[in-house]
């Protein structure tokens, strides 16, 4: 059952839906529990990764008061001006480039075909072929999506032309094959499809939005994560 912190959490987070759309997604689908909540700052740890959080803070200083007395994490989702900054000063992570959620609101499926071409469930045995083309993941986070019924294979007259899935935040990515599949997967659960793009790549947004997906480039977030080595 929610606890009274969680729901006004979700009511404050609600009130910049798009911006904090990875945040709501990740309590809704249970894979997260609001940790700390205060005025204008909400941290959400992820309940398959301890070590792994979602925060939102209007700054740096109310944003490092969320993680006293919690483990230090390794991975951040962070948003709010100068937090990230804060806290790959404070625990030592690198930060990405800084990127924009984008969502779909719809409710209504995506029609597609291409003929010829068939989604299935990818299969342990393809692990390899996955590792060979995608360098971000490793061969036991590959087994855990398939594993999890969220990797998918893209086969084109009986032979592996492709790959898609969820990334393990919930977002939508592993390649950009056929993004209307992914859509309507989690559309089919009752989930709400997002991803995000960095703010430099122009066709990526250009197709979020043929797609009817949601973009507001003004909110930006920021991964933190481990050092090299």
């Amino acid at each position: 059952m929610t606890s009274e912190r969680e729901q006004a959490a979700i009511r404050y987070l609600e009130g910049e839906y798009l911006w904090h759309i990875d945040m709501l997604e990740a309590l809704r689908r249970g894979r997260g529990q609001v940790v700390y909540f205060e005025g204008r700052t909400v941290l959400i740890r992820r309940s398959e990764m301890p070590d792994f959080y979602l925060l939102t803070s209007d700054s740096p200083g109310a944003g490092a008061a969320a993680f006293e007395g919690l483990p230090a994490p390794k991975w951040v989702v962070a948003r709010g001006p100068g937090v990230a900054e804060m806290m790959g000063a404070r625990f030592g992570l690198r930060l990405s480039n800084y990127c924009s959620n984008v969502a779909y609101l719809k409710r209504e499926r995506l029609a597609w075909d291409c003929p010829g071409l068939v989604i299935r469930p990818f299969r342990l045995d393809e692990v390899p072929a996955f590792l060979a083309h995608y360098d971000m993941e490793n061969a036991d986070e590959a087994r855990a999506h398939i594993e999890k019924g969220e990797l998918f294979a893209a086969e084109y007259e009986g032979k592996l032309a492709g790959f898609m899935g969820l990334h393990d935040d919930g977002s939508m990515g592993l390649l950009e094959v056929f993004p209307e599949y992914r859509i309507n997967f989690c559309l089919d659960r009752g989930w709400t499809p997002y991803g995000q793009v960095f703010l430099d790549n122009e066709k990526s947004f250009s197709l979020q939005q043929n797609l009817g997906m949601s973009v507001d480039r003004t909110k930006t977030l920021c991964w933190c994560f481990p050092p090299e080595g």
